[in-house]
């Protein structure tokens, strides 16, 4: 089912929308003659630029050049898309908004009431924690842990009874379903039945997960005690399984909240649980988050890039704590190739372990947040984290310990999609093993070669079976677009402007094609700006989204040329003859097709008009005729 805000809403909701009262929240603004003005919310100045027409509802800063409406400003200082925004905003205002759908709207009225359910369950929670004589334990081990009231308040931390069902019952007074319930993942179905079920959440400290616009969506919840009928059988730590509103690869714990304080400080802090972002936000550290008991995903990445370029993954330093943080690791192979491409995005992603056996929070509370600062400001990247961590598993003082070292690593090494950075972690890894740069370089090629062969195809047509090497067995058409790319991006032989200007209709494989079109077109923009083009041509990972063409300009990068200098002139002109020559013969080859179907249908008899047909069988043959004489002028035969 598709959902989509009625025709004419999103005018009906600005004009409910005061954007002095609004923007008000966020700028001390001041009257000056009809208008309001403030020091600008999204540039620094001394001196108030940033104007707000209330007139005419929209706002403007003469001094960065920001401005809009109400809902522009949402998007920019809440970092929020546009139906984001619109969302966000009509619940600032309790506008109710109205949607079309196409399909049936139960889908919609269901996450609607899932919402509510785990907004009256919140309360519930909290309620039970502060008010309740069975709550008592867990507050008062919660405020000996260094928890003010206040943090456990602004938090919404809340206590699960030790009882089967006991939200249960309080959800279905309330009017909710049984399905319900168990939708929204508060409650299990029992296999006596589906109308019989049980609370998942039982004799538990509760955390509340909200997604970007402040809804809550799931919880956390975690069992403090070793004693009760719940604690033998039942993990320490459970969250809200998958639902329609909950996914923990997808959502983020307190980005509703922090993602204000991360765009003040460029930075976002990462840690492992719930109480970890409690204590450092009570310590004045608001722009911590956690990501939900998993290795951050690529969808958490994406959302985090939203506030920040800076990202600090703060692990615990316990054995367990530090073989999380290896594991976590490990798991970001899942995204390994696209380490680097962060980092050419200017997404600076690093590591801090706290090396005295603390959780961070245990560490904030007992060596105060100007330690723990330091030790933020120390952080490594990513990268040489993994690197060292790869390292520290190896005893790299004897023979075997450094193989199996070097193994791994180039290993890790070769999926990464940068030869720039790959060659600065060879370097790296030389001097820390050290061995020589050459051979580490050489064994990475290898195993970058090894995974080619395993998960790369360059010709996609089914009847042509996968080969060995990429450089030497690939098929003969495809090499030929190969060798014409390695001339252009490495700027080899004097032919180079006849090359771009063949057109991408010389190219028939769609990788080669699309990675010709893009670095034509770096050229083009080197020549406009007036730019000297540095050879080989560099591009981002970043800019190329297509995994195959990727690859193949990583390969073209990689690979040697088969020619000797000497041979550059007389190989470019051969190579732009064979471009040309395949082109005319498909040409040739589709004339061809068409007027055998001309003869089919001349003797067949049909009723096409003979003259009308007759010519343009006539300019096929005249057509014909030109290829023919240009490729042999090719000297193709």
């Amino acid at each position: 089912m598709n959902r989509s805000l009625k025709a004419g809403e999103v005018e009906e909701l600005k004009s409910k929308a005061d954007i002095h009262s609004v923007i008000s929240g966020y700028v001390k603004l001041k009257r000056t003659g009809r208008n309001y003005t403030g020091l600008c919310p999204f540039h620094k100045e001394k001196t108030p630029s940033f104007t707000v027409d209330t007139s005419k509802q929209l706002y403007h800063c003469f001094g960065c050049g920001e401005g809009g409406d109400v809902i522009s400003f949402i998007e920019k200082i809440e970092n929020m898309e546009f139906i984001e925004a619109v969302e966000f905003l009509a619940k600032k205002i309790g506008y109710n908004l109205k949607y079309v759908y196409s399909g049936s709207a139960q889908p919609s009225k269901l996450k609607n009431r899932l919402v509510e359910l785990n907004e009256l369950a919140k309360k519930y929670f909290s309620f039970i924690l502060f008010n309740s004589k069975k709550g008592l334990p867990s507050l008062n081990y919660l405020k000996n842990r260094g928890f003010t009231e206040k943090t456990l308040i602004e938090f919404d931390v809340g206590f699960s009874l030790d009882d089967w069902n006991a939200f249960s019952n309080f959800a279905k007074k309330r009017g909710y379903k049984t399905t319900e319930i168990v939708g929204c993942g508060l409650g299990i179905e029992s296999k006596r039945g589906k109308e019989e079920i049980y609370d998942r959440f039982r004799n538990r400290v509760i955390f509340p997960i909200e997604d970007i616009v402040g809804k809550t969506i799931g919880f956390g919840g975690r069992i403090l005690s070793d004693s009760g009928q719940t604690a033998a059988r039942q993990a320490k730590y459970i969250n809200t399984p998958e639902t329609i509103l909950y996914s923990k690869g997808r959502n983020i714990y307190r980005i509703f909240q922090a993602k204000k304080h991360i765009v003040e400080a460029d930075e976002v802090l990462i840690v492992e649980g719930y109480t970890d972002v409690m204590a450092l936000h009570q310590q004045g550290i608001k722009n911590a988050v956690a990501s939900l008991g998993t290795a951050l995903t690529s969808e958490q990445i994406k959302l985090l890039g939203r506030f920040t370029k800076n990202i600090v993954l703060v692990f615990d330093s316990d054995a367990a704590g530090m073989s999380a943080s290896l594991k976590g690791i490990e798991r970001l192979r899942e995204y390994n190739e696209r380490l680097d491409l962060y980092y050419e995005n200017n997404l600076n992603i690093k590591v801090s372990v706290l090396k005295e056996g603390y959780d961070p929070a245990d560490f904030i509370f007992k060596k105060g947040k100007d330690v723990f600062l330091d030790k933020i400001e120390s952080s490594e990247g990513i990268i040489d984290f993994t690197l060292d961590a790869i390292i520290s598993k190896y005893d790299i003082n004897n023979l075997a310990g450094k193989l199996k070292a070097s193994d791994h690593i180039t290993r890790f090494i070769s999926t990464l999609s940068s030869r720039i950075i790959q060659e600065e972690c060879i370097k790296r890894v030389a001097n820390k093993l050290n061995l020589k740069e050459s051979l580490l370089l050489e064994e990475m090629l290898k195993k970058e070669h090894e995974q080619k062969d395993r998960a790369v195809h360059w010709d996609r047509d089914n009847d042509i079976e996968k080969k060995k090497s990429v450089g030497e067995d690939v098929v003969p058409l495809k090499k030929i677009e190969i060798e014409a790319l390695k001339l252009i991006i490495n700027g080899l032989g004097g032919q180079i402007d006849e090359l771009l200007s063949l057109g991408p209709d010389h190219f028939r494989f769609d990788d080669a094609r699309e990675l010709y079109l893009i670095v034509r077109d770096e050229i083009r923009k080197a020549k406009e700006d007036n730019k000297k083009i540095n050879f080989p041509i560099k591009i981002t990972s970043g800019a190329v989204e297509n995994e195959e063409v990727r690859r193949l300009y990583n390969f073209i990068l990689f690979s040697k040329p088969y020619f000797k200098d000497q041979d550059l002139e007389k190989l470019s002109k051969e190579i732009i003859s064979n471009l040309k020559g395949i082109r005319i013969s498909e040409e040739i080859e589709k004339i061809r097709k068409k007027m055998i179907e001309y003869e089919k249908n001349k003797n067949a008899g049909s009723g096409i008009d003979k003259d009308e047909s007759a010519s343009e069988y006539d300019e096929l043959y005249r057509r014909l005729i030109e290829l023919e004489k240009e490729k042999m002028n090719l000297k193709l035969l």
